[in-house]
């Protein structure tokens, strides 16, 4: 009898999950306005596409901790009306001047720590701030790498790739209709980025040369205006950084993978998780919910978690999680 009940409840989470999240929820859009048919009219590289180069005009970005999307690599750009910067008052979002370009382009080289051998664009997503309304916008890239188109809809893209073992890898890429896009970046009654706060993107970075903190180097170049003391913001820690307390590492990557969600104000407000970073551990929910959270990240179908942007399972943040929960149970 009750393996029949874990059963039909396996069936119904998910479903009373969805129904519960629309209910108080303005119906948002994931645009206000209308993006151009191709990419390339935002002349966001220099040269081929698939050299990921950025433009005259665009600077590129790096954050702490990153979101798990199937192995795909990333590339952040961001780029600023001409004479704006963007103002850091905490650890939270900057304040971006209106036209402030987010892009992301997901990717995949052919061998992974060897772009020499090629890489495979999959698809750029766009976040562009106007009229004080964020907007998303997806673009597919071709085949021949040279353009990327505008979509609505979901689309799959089989994908194969060498991992730095030498194993050959295969995943049907899922790109995210409108609907999706919406899912994850709505906070209350607005759309809003989710990875580049201040203190994901509070790291050293690599720049002319030499080694910086990424926040100095943007106020240097006058694209970004510090109205706190540096040493006052967190800092994300990066969560393959083995040198960095399990805790801290576990505690980033579900920040990252999850809180958008699993905040006060996203789509899975009403859950008893809780997934901020600088979120006390007694207020997260992650005690109560742990046999639970490591359940729902190592199975895929309705039940799994995150609810979108995977199709296969983060075999090593299965283990980072499921390591940190077994350290607090015995602490606890």
């Amino acid at each position: 009898m009750r393996s029949k009940i874990i059963i039909i409840l396996q069936f119904l989470l998910p479903i009373i999950y969805v129904l519960s999240c629309n209910r108080n929820r303005q119906k948002l859009k994931a645009t206000r306005i209308d993006f151009p048919t191709k990419i390339s009219v935002f002349k966001l590289f220099a040269g081929q596409p698939k050299d990921l180069i950025p433009a005259p005009g665009i600077e590129l970005q790096e954050i702490a901790a990153e979101l798990f999307t199937d192995y795909a690599r990333k590339q952040r750009l961001i780029k600023l009306p001409p004479g704006t910067r963007m103002i850091v008052r905490g650890d939270g979002l900057p304040e971006y001047p209106d036209g402030t370009l987010l892009v992301k382009t997901f990717y995949y080289d052919k061998e992974d720590n060897n772009f020499l051998k090629g890489r495979q664009l999959v698809e750029t997503r766009l976040l562009m701030l106007k009229s004080g309304h964020w907007n998303a916008g997806t673009y597919r890239w071709n085949k021949t790498q040279t353009e990327a188109f505008y979509t609505k809809e979901v689309i799959t893209v089989p994908v194969n790739w060498k991992d730095e073992n030498g194993q050959l890898r295969k995943v049907t890429y899922h790109i995210p209709g409108q609907k999706e896009c919406v899912s994850c970046h709505q906070s209350a009654d607005e759309i809003i980025p989710i990875g580049p706060k201040a203190m994901n993107l509070n790291r050293m970075v690599h720049r002319d040369n030499k080694q910086l903190n990424q926040l100095v180097y943007l106020q240097e170049k006058g694209l970004l205006e510090l109205k706190t003391n540096l040493l006052k913001l967190s800092a994300m820690p990066a969560f393959k950084d083995t040198s960095i307390s399990l805790e801290s590492r576990a505690r980033a990557y579900l920040a990252i993978n999850c809180a958008h969600c699993h905040n006060s104000n996203g789509l899975a407000s009403h859950r008893s998780l809780t997934l901020n970073y600088n979120v006390q551990l007694i207020q997260t929910g992650i005690q109560f919910n742990k046999s639970n959270i490591i359940e729902r990240m190592s199975s895929l179908g309705l039940y799994h978690m995150p609810k979108l942007g995977t199709t296969v399972i983060d075999e090593e943040g299965v283990k980072l999680v499921r390591d940190y929960i077994f350290k607090l149970s015995k602490i606890h």
